[in-house]
């Protein structure tokens, strides 16, 4: 009688965790960064995990949720701050004007608009990788080929 009515356990509850990607996607490399899809651990029961990059630069090795790239790359005026890892950020050359007054913006003077820049989340010393030209386009082609 008080097995129907028994609260279950956590762990019963949890729907077992897919792997993603199911078919296994190659990693980026470039500019001095690197790129891999993974599935990232997320604080929910509902929901362990979802699909991520994780990116590594000099500055360390974190991930991102992959919608929050997605629309990084959609909208160059973001900011891409990673969550799972040391933090460091990923900005647009061209969102940071040269004189902007902040720390990023002090830190990206004299880089050129066009590129993606990663720098250290204290924001003390100027990007280590800045993607351009070929090497963000190939970045771009392969965010765009992940599976969603």
């Amino acid at each position: 009688m008080f097995g129907l009515f028994r609260k279950r356990d956590d762990d019963e509850r949890a729907a077992p965790v897919e792997p993603w990607p199911r078919i296994p996607v190659a990693p980026w490399a470039g500019g001095g960064a690197t790129a891999e899809a993974a599935a990232l651990a997320m604080p929910s029961k509902r929901r362990p995990s979802v699909p991520g990059v994780v990116f590594t630069v000099p500055e360390g090795r974190a991930g991102v949720p992959l919608a929050d790239v997605l629309s990084f790359m959609e909208d160059e005026t973001m900011v891409l701050n990673t969550t799972h890892g040391p933090s460091f950020y990923a900005v647009w050359t061209q969102a940071w004007p040269k004189k902007s007054g902040t720390g990023v913006g002090d830190m990206l003077e004299g880089e050129a608009p066009g590129g993606l820049a990663f720098l250290s989340a204290a924001v003390e010393a100027p990007p280590t990788v800045v993607l351009r030209d070929a090497e963000l386009a190939s970045f771009r082609a392969w965010v765009a080929a992940l599976p969603s």
